[in-house]
């Protein structure tokens, strides 16, 4: 019996160390896929902007099409990461959906309740950030304004509602959502998402802001089992900030 219990201690301490070190890799891998996505979506927004700027592209139209070319570009990248992973198996489920009612449910009833819950939550914390720290400093200058032309206005609605909040929420929602959550589970995963979500809005109340969205977007993810309501709801949340902060 000792001996057993011997052996059986050994096995489950072989174990722990196994999961330490594949905890550990796997932490190293996802967090270098996050630098490096945000690097690469960095660089090109400045190389793109320098050629764009060099051919004589106008700067309202050339900020936008950087932005938009930059988020394509990390697109294929992050798919790229899920198959290193192993997440590719189930990629096609999270954007599955199986009759007109689950559709209605994913696409429209969910992302708009997520985005009155956003609103809600991001005032309170606005009027708390203030109490504390005083009215935070926001650039709202995103290069263009409702006196702008149609073609860039049309490119800032492209690349700030549709192509960034489809490629954030591939990266956050897709990618690291699941492979934080196959080391720690839903919560941790959650959280450490919303938190690395935040960080790439680099401004401090920026920061806050959208690790709120992430958190909601995250529990949303997990609860539908689906990618849809969160990329929705983000994209809605993005056009009315467009709408009301910036324009």
């Amino acid at each position: 019996m000792i001996m057993g219990g011997s052996l059986g201690g050994l096995v489950c301490d072989s174990r722990q160390d196994k999961f330490r070190v594949f905890s550990w890799r796997s932490w190293i891998v996802a967090l270098s896929f996050y630098m490096l996505w945000f690097g690469v979506i960095f660089a090109s927004m400045i190389l793109i902007s320098l050629f764009l700027l060099l051919i004589g592209v106008s700067a309202e139209i050339g900020i936008h099409l950087s932005i938009s070319f930059s988020y394509l570009i990390v697109i294929p990248l992050t798919i790229l990461f899920m198959g290193i992973d192993k997440q590719l198996s189930n990629f096609s489920r999270k954007l599955k959906i199986k009759s007109a009612k689950e559709a209605l449910i994913l696409l429209l009833a969910i992302p708009i309740l997520v985005t009155i819950v956003d609103c809600i939550v991001v005032i309170a914390y606005g009027i708390g950030y203030e109490a504390v720290f005083g009215v935070p400093e926001v650039n709202t200058d995103i290069g263009v304004d409702w006196d702008s032309g149609q073609m860039a206005l049309g490119l800032a609605i492209t690349s700030i509602v549709i192509i960034g909040p489809l490629a954030e929420e591939l990266m956050f929602r897709g990618y690291l959502l699941d492979a934080i959550r196959k080391m720690h589970g839903d919560r941790v995963a959650v959280i450490i998402t919303a938190f690395l979500f935040g960080l790439i809005h680099l401004e401090p109340y920026t920061i806050g802001m959208a690790a709120i969205g992430g958190l909601i977007y995250g529990y949303v993810r997990i609860r539908t089992g689906s990618l849809w309501p969160s990329i929705i709801g983000h994209m809605l949340w993005n056009g009315v900030a467009l709408v009301v902060t910036y324009l």
